[in-house]
């Protein structure tokens, strides 16, 4: 917690009362819902197979969202807790540039867009139609190689051909 209050997304409060307090939130409001959990993860514990509601994961739940576990129970206003600001976010794109072995984008009809190069998050289809967590570090290191080296050798290509024409007398006066 150290780490996330030092960076202020992370609150610890004595009570539900204090934070009630902090965000002008009605703890009576608090206390209801805190409750209705309550309510439903009974239930949950004593008919885990029978609940109206399809869970998430597979079987069948009380709660209208599908959850079925309710380790951290039972909830009161009384207790102490730890508050984060939560937002959502984009943690990885599967989007992304078509590239091929050489990590050189493609256009829609599969030919290469010269001297474009795309990993990472940038480049779609690595991980077709989902990924493993942590797999994304994976793909930005491997293809980000593989572009580094094929835009290295794509320069030096061009370098080669440009001091050639140079030696001969045709290069333009600004190529790269």
């Amino acid at each position: 917690c150290k780490h996330y209050k030092g960076r202020g997304i992370m609150k610890s409060f004595d009570n539900m009362a204090a934070f009630a307090k902090e965000y002008n939130v009605p703890l009576a409001n608090i206390d209801k819902t805190f409750k209705e959990y309550n309510e439903i993860a009974e239930k949950q514990k004593k008919d885990p197979d029978n609940g109206p509601y399809e869970a998430y994961g597979g079987g069948k739940s009380y709660d209208v969202w599908g959850k079925k576990f309710f380790t951290n129970g039972p909830m009161d206003v009384n207790d102490a807790f730890h508050v984060a600001i939560v937002t959502p976010v984009i943690h990885y794109c599967m989007g992304g540039m078509r590239i091929n072995d050489d990590a050189e984008s493609l256009r829609a009809n599969g030919e290469v867009v010269k001297g474009l190069y795309s990993a990472g998050e940038a480049a779609g289809g690595i991980h077709g139609s989902n990924r493993l967590g942590g797999n994304s570090l994976l793909d930005c290191v491997v293809f980000g190689r593989v572009s580094g080296r094929s835009a290295a050798r794509y320069l030096t290509e061009a370098n080669i051909k440009y001091i050639e024409a140079a030696k001969s007398g045709t290069a333009a006066a600004a190529k790269l």
